[in-house]
């Protein structure tokens, strides 16, 4: 992260560990003031965001943590290994080991994997979009797949099938769709999964695993040299070291649920969000120099703003409504820090964080000087249709009060203009 960034909210280091629940949150207070929003037409399920929450404090583990785990343990059924001349020293890269170097452990059975990773909720560590996906046995990818946000990257197998060359997963793609109406502390653990896979295919998970030789006996004539047969490359003669490749190349490709190593990959703005949800504190800059709108202060304002797009998979997942980020502001109005403060998911905030960088802000006064700030900015989200997409002529857009996709009636967002009035009227 930015040192600027690090020093504005005083978030701690991820841990690796992040599955353990610990304190009691506290309650969420109302927000006097309510932050600024795009232009982007209210969405059908508007929420609330607080102004002024308490200052997040150390990191604590997360809350609802999956059990499930990718890498499956040891058994105890061990099979001999075959045994090679001890006598002949080798080159490891392409020639057979010693017998005294293999150890004894289980091969992968297809029972395991699929008692391990069918139904499970896991996501795709590398974010791949693909739909159809192959890796190599040390789990890297085989080709090129496009990348996306991991709120678009949950997969749930439940299809195994193994052969002696590698390992297929079937299963559903879906998307992470947050709640925004859960309370805070459960807001990272408060989503639905929606099918992204279109029905009637499927996505495929394709792993190549590590040959196993099985050496051959050859009768030698009395006082001749033994033979050496030279491996393939990549090849062994351990199923125990094959088992392993396999197993670190699963978990390599697929995580249990959002793990403490996957988190850690994310950008700024998504840690700063889960690094608040794990130690169960508002997420809130914690430098006394920032100041926040209200008495006294003139600011800061949101001039210019740039509308953030929605996407082709939150546009057929019907999914809308509104998130909310805290932006970090120096005197002049430059932002410093964005993070996700109520999230929507379906790699719509990636949308929103590309847009509110792109806008221009207007910075807090103070007794007549600018000073640093933080502002909430509401994002809204809505379906569109070919009646309602960006362009289109205003004679032929649909009822703003209804969804263009389900036809239901949408009631008016937190963050619209009438909602903003209503609220500057009661202060």
């Amino acid at each position: 992260m930015k040192p600027v960034w690090l020093a504005a909210f005083a978030l701690p280091v991820l841990c690796t560990s992040l599955l353990c629940s610990q304190t009691t949150p506290p309650v969420q207070s109302t927000p006097p003031n309510p932050p600024a929003t795009t232009d982007n037409p209210p969405a059908a399920n508007p929420q609330s965001t607080p102004a002024n929450p308490p200052a997040t404090a150390d990191s604590a583990p997360a809350g609802n943590p999956q059990t499930a785990a990718v890498n499956p343990p040891t058994t105890t059924d061990n099979a001999p290994q075959p045994t090679a001349d001890a006598d002949n020293s080798t080159d490891a890269k392409d020639v057979t080991a010693p017998a005294a170097t293999v150890g004894k452990a289980p091969e992968v059975t297809e029972a395991e994997l699929r008692e391990r990773l069918t139904g499970r909720p896991l996501f795709l560590r590398g974010l791949w979009l693909d739909e159809t996906l192959h890796f190599n046995m040390n789990g890297d990818p085989a080709g090129q797949s496009t990348k996306g946000s991991f709120t678009l990257c949950g997969v749930t197998i439940d299809r195994v099938r193994m052969t002696k060359k590698t390992v297929e997963l079937e299963g559903i793609r879906f998307g992470v769709h947050f709640e925004g109406e859960a309370p805070w502390e459960e807001q990272s653990a408060s989503f639905d999964r929606i099918q992204i896979t279109p029905k009637k295919k499927r996505q495929l998970i394709v792993i190549d695993r590590q040959l196993v030789v099985v050496p051959k006996k050859k009768k030698v004539a009395k006082g001749a040299p033994a033979e050496v047969t030279p491996l393939p490359p990549g090849a062994t003669l351990s199923p125990a070291e094959a088992a392993d490749h396999l197993r670190k190349a699963i978990d390599k490709i697929l995580a249990p649920d959002l793990d403490g190593k996957m988190i850690a990959q994310m950008p700024d703005y998504w840690q700063y969000f889960y690094q608040a949800q794990q130690s169960h504190k508002w997420l809130e800059p914690t430098d006394q120099t920032l100041v926040h709108p209200g008495p006294g202060v003139d600011g800061p304002k949101l001039v210019k703003n740039v509308v953030p797009a929605s996407n082709d998979f939150a546009q057929k997942g019907e999914v809308a409504g509104v998130a909310s980020y805290k932006v970090i502001l120096d005197p002049q109005g430059k932002i410093l820090a964005v993070a996700v403060y109520r999230p929507i998911g379906f790699g719509l905030d990636e949308n929103a964080v590309a847009a509110i960088q792109k806008s221009t802000f207007a910075p807090a006064v103070k007794d007549g000087k600018p000073v640093p700030s933080v502002i909430d900015v509401a994002v809204n989200f809505r379906i569109y249709s070919k009646r309602t997409a960006a362009g289109a002529p205003e004679s032929t857009a649909a009822d703003p009060n209804t969804s263009p996709v389900t036809g239901k009636p949408s009631m008016p967002g937190l963050y619209s203009q009438q909602a903003q009035a209503q609220a500057q009227a009661k202060q």
